[in-house]
């Protein structure tokens, strides 16, 4: 994660100018991308090499480190400074912060509350709290007949912006909703027993293994019922246009 120097800036300005749009397209738009394209992009699902490092590397560094030295305030404090380096290098490169902010946020109030309990697996109860908060939402929106998935994909796919007229697509997106909910269940059912019996390493390992990998396979899932959605919607068309 180095920036480029000040002469490679001033010689590759356009060029560099359009990696970052790129990048923050990506970013903003990479899940909507996804559902428009032909073919499934794990990198898309997943926000690329520069995102997965992002995600990945401070759980990775607390772990470690924690093995290697059982020191919480060293192992947090080096997370954290982790996730400040990336905030950095996106900001001196001009690209946007937001999704690294978000990790910084987590990942910070870990931090503290580790290092104020002494207990390296307080690092982890942030993460947690908002796998409960988000398997509350998935579980509301289900309850209220408007899956969670299918508001994000109305909003990101044009085509299905009327989605919840349609029986098919309600029921669609339904099962893809259920299967995020089977997911961030899965992970609680996993992550909270080590959580409360202090398995540091254990929890690390889990966090990043029902993490992107787990999130990629769920998204492709979607990506696939998304899809032989649309194909129905274009043979059921066809008639009507001839």
């Amino acid at each position: 994660m180095t920036s480029p120097d000040s002469a490679a800036e001033r010689t590759d300005a356009p060029e560099h100018g359009e990696a970052q749009e790129a990048e923050q397209g990506q970013a903003a738009g990479g899940l909507g991308g996804m559902l428009r394209s032909e073919e499934f992009s794990v990198a898309d699902a997943i926000g690329g090499p520069r995102g997965i490092a992002e995600s990945v590397v401070p759980t990775l560094v607390f772990v470690t480190l924690y093995v290697i030295t059982r020191s919480v305030l060293i192992a947090s404090v080096s997370a954290v400074a982790v996730v400040v380096l990336a905030l950095i290098v996106r900001l001196v490169q001009r690209q946007s912060p937001s999704t690294v902010l978000g990790g910084l946020l987590g990942v910070a109030l870990g931090a503290v509350l580790a290092i104020r309990s002494g207990d390296g697996e307080d690092f982890y109860a942030p993460g947690i709290v908002m796998n409960v908060v988000a398997l509350l939402v998935l579980v509301v929106s289900l309850l209220a007949k408007r899956p969670l998935v299918g508001l994000f994909i109305g909003v990101l796919d044009p085509r299905m912006e009327n989605w919840a007229d349609e029986p098919d697509a309600r029921r669609v997106y339904t099962r893809a909703t259920l299967l995020f909910v089977a997911l961030y269940a899965a992970k609680l059912l996993v992550q909270v027993p080590l959580l409360l019996i202090g398995q540091v390493a254990a929890m690390g390992v889990a966090k990043l293994v029902m993490g992107l990998p787990a999130f990629a396979v769920i998204a492709y899932l979607v990506w696939l019922m998304h899809r032989a959605l649309l194909t129905r919607r274009e043979l059921d068309q066809e008639p009507q246009q001839g």
